[in-house]
């Protein structure tokens, strides 16, 4: 099997109860894919600041980052055999009620 990553873009803010569904739909969708073996992790990221270095001398603290509507917000890492069966994966992460899912094939480095 491959290893699988699915970057969550966008950044929705949800009110506390609707942030509470969908966690709750997230987690037991995570659970069926670690009863089938497939999930090996995933988190998101925090939203409220960052650092985007340019090379070993340039440091950039206060952007220019992504616009909003680009952010990554977090991450999922899944085992698949093939592309195909990935988005399948991601088609039904329940992520995508308020997010979109950029799926990338990870390299091996062994």
């Amino acid at each position: 099997m491959k290893e699988f990553m699915f970057l969550v873009r966008g950044y929705h803010k949800l009110t506390e109860e609707e942030s509470q569904q969908s966690m709750q739909k997230y987690v037991t969708w995570m659970q069926g894919m670690m009863d089938k073996g497939l999930y090996k992790g995933g988190q998101p990221l925090t939203q409220d600041e960052g650092r985007l270095v340019k090379n070993p001398s340039e440091v950039l603290t206060d952007g220019p980052f992504m616009e909003a509507k680009e952010v990554i917000g977090g991450y999922v890492i899944i085992n698949a055999n093939n592309y195909e069966e990935a988005v399948e994966h991601a088609k039904a992460c329940p992520l995508l009620d308020h997010c979109a899912l950029e799926v990338r094939e990870l390299k091996a480095m062994d």
